[in-house]
């Protein structure tokens, strides 16, 4: 039985090209979606084998929905394709674990071999991403729980709110929140999202 997988990316032209292309390597793919709640939702109903990513989606970003089917359907595989070259974003995108990580710079053909080889149960980061990602180091390393954090105070939620979504306590947010302005050197929550930004932590 061939390999499932959900493609999820706000942009026509790369849904349908990735389709055909992972179809033609053998791959069942799943009728894609374009944002990241979508992603979720399908994810957690069809449980694919395989997701890949978009990471900058206008409603939640790759990570973020990674982190949600890793929830919702812990078998399934991520892998991100990014457009985004910052080192500080590749250094956490590479630090959070996951299956594949791929630039949309790379070729078509090199991209769809490796997602065929993350459905097949290989982690795949490109080269080109750990190189770039080696320049970080002025990036800290945040825990995936300070990472959802971050990007919930990045949409403008309160801690209540972003406690809500993530099943913890007002409380616990604050120190999260108190935690990542530690790392980060900063004093504001203003501060906080320019300095995050900067070092490619959350997307502009």
């Amino acid at each position: 039985m061939s390999k499932t997988v959900l493609i999820a990316d706000d942009h026509a032209f790369t849904l349908d090209g990735m389709q055909r292309a992972l179809s033609a390597a053998g791959l069942e793919v799943l009728e894609p979606v374009t944002g990241g709640l979508a992603a979720i939702a399908r994810a957690k109903a069809l449980q694919p084998d395989v997701a890949v990513l978009d990471f900058a989606m206008p409603d939640a970003t790759g990570l973020e929905v990674t982190f949600e089917i890793r929830r919702w359907s812990p078998a399934t595989r991520c892998a991100i394709l990014t457009g985004n070259t910052a080192p500080g974003a590749l250094a956490r995108l590479i630090a959070a674990g996951l299956d594949g990580l791929f630039l949309k710079s790379m070729s078509p053909d090199v991209v769809v071999a490796g997602i065929a080889r993350v459905a097949a149960g290989e982690t795949v980061i490109a080269e080109e991403a750990r190189r770039l990602a080696a320049a970080s180091a002025a990036a800290p390393r945040l825990s995936e729980r300070e990472t959802e954090v971050l990007f919930g105070i990045a949409k403008g939620r309160t801690n209540a709110e972003i406690a809500d979504s993530l099943s913890i306590s007002p409380k616990t947010v604050e120190s999260h929140r108190g935690l990542l302005m530690k790392k980060l050197g900063v004093r504001s929550t203003a501060a906080l999202l320019v300095t995050a930004i900067r070092l490619g932590l959350i997307a502009p």
